[in-house]
């Protein structure tokens, strides 16, 4: 035995130390060969696949969508969308009013090619940690059904984002696993998780744009209208024309911000037109095209809620010189078929902007103003 080595083992502490050095040493390399050979078994004998096989040939055939989520101690809430004869999706809790279809076909797609990416526990004690414990046990999980008539046709609970959230491909990547069955995936999709029936709801609302808009007025049919309008499509600024004596505008930006404000905006709420009792003196809003459609607004409510329904004519007075009296009369229609069967609950500030008097729009008049 060589002096060095000779000396190492004399030396006792130093002898254990390179023991325990050697004894980690081989730990390490069993461990790297037992998780190399792990993953290569599970590469070698799992293959991504459909969550649902078939489905994605069949989507065409679903006609109502469930979606389940927990309210903790309140129970459970759904949202329901039904396919009518014409293929329209509806929302069953608000009279079948319009759901986003790009929302629905995000949900049919999303299930349609969601694919098992890889395995996880199949043990129901663990499923809370992915976030898959069902809606009626208070879990945080959301249960999607796709239903043809009385046939389930898939059915899928969905969970937590990992902290990976997308795979090497830039795909979405989420806990899931089949309602029914204990086995859990980390899946390969995308899918609208939105838990409330409002949230689906198709925004489109009431869209006359800034160039087809020539007049607005406040308290319309009463004695103190604030009539707010533009001469022409070319005018940049609208103006309150009827302002008292004595008394000036709060100036353009107030001015146009009411004019427009529907623009881009949509509602809260909706349902049908019947279950809202508007009083005589209801705050009523006009809005004049150029080619002389009138929209009109009538609101009404409680508890600090303003609700309004909508009603389109044509009035060829309200008309500018060399308008389309037919395209009038289809685009009066057309507003007529989306809004007049219901009854919208409008954001609280643009209720605020169109009950405005005109007191409150205009100022008196000091030495500057003239």
């Amino acid at each position: 035995m060589p002096a060095s080595f000779q000396s190492l083992w004399e030396n006792r502490p130093l002898r254990n130390l390179a023991v325990l050095a050697l004894a980690t040493a081989i730990a390490v390399v069993a461990a790297t060969v037992a998780v190399v050979t792990d993953r290569s078994s599970v590469a070698a004998t799992f293959t991504p696949h459909p969550l649902f096989s078939g489905l994605d040939t069949q989507l065409d055939q679903v006609d109502r969508i469930v979606y389940t989520a927990s309210q903790g101690m309140h129970g459970v809430s759904r949202v329901v969308m039904l396919r009518d004869s014409n293929g329209v999706w509806g929302a069953e809790a608000r009279a079948g009013y319009p759901v986003n279809p790009e929302l629905v076909k995000k949900t049919l797609l999303g299930l349609g090619d969601m694919e098992a990416y890889e395995p996880r526990t199949a043990n129901p004690e663990w499923h809370r940690n992915l976030g898959l414990l069902p809606p009626e046990d208070i879990g945080s999980a959301v249960r999607i059904e796709l239903f043809r008539g009385e046939d389930r046709m898939a059915a899928v609970l969905v969970g937590k984002v990992p902290e990976r959230a997308v795979n090497v491909q830039g795909e979405g990547l989420v806990y899931v696993r089949r309602d029914g069955e204990d086995q859990s995936w980390l899946a390969r999709g995308r899918l609208p998780l939105l838990k409330m029936v409002a949230e689906w709801l198709d925004p489109t609302f009431v869209d006359i744009s800034r160039e087809e808009l020539a007049r607005v007025t406040l308290w319309g049919g009463t004695d103190n209208p604030v009539i707010i309008e533009r001469a022409s499509k070319d005018e940049a600024d609208f103006a309150i024309v009827n302002v008292p004596a004595g008394r000036v505008t709060r100036g353009a930006p107030v001015v146009n911000g009411i004019a427009m404000a529907l623009a881009g905006k949509s509602f809260d709420d909706v349902g049908p037109a019947d279950t809202l009792d508007l009083p005589e003196n209801a705050p009523t809003v006009f809005f004049d095209t150029f080619d002389g459609v009138r929209l009109t607004m009538s609101m009404g409510g409680q508890g600090g809620a303003l609700w309004a329904k909508f009603a389109a004519a044509v009035d060829p007075l309200l008309a500018v010189e060399g308008a389309d009296a037919e395209a009038a009369e289809a685009r009066a229609a057309e507003l007529n078929a989306r809004l007049g069967a219901w009854v919208y609950k409008l954001p609280q500030d643009v209720g605020g902007q169109f009950t405005q008097t005109m007191d409150l729009l205009t100022r008196e008049a000091g030495p500057a103003d003239f």
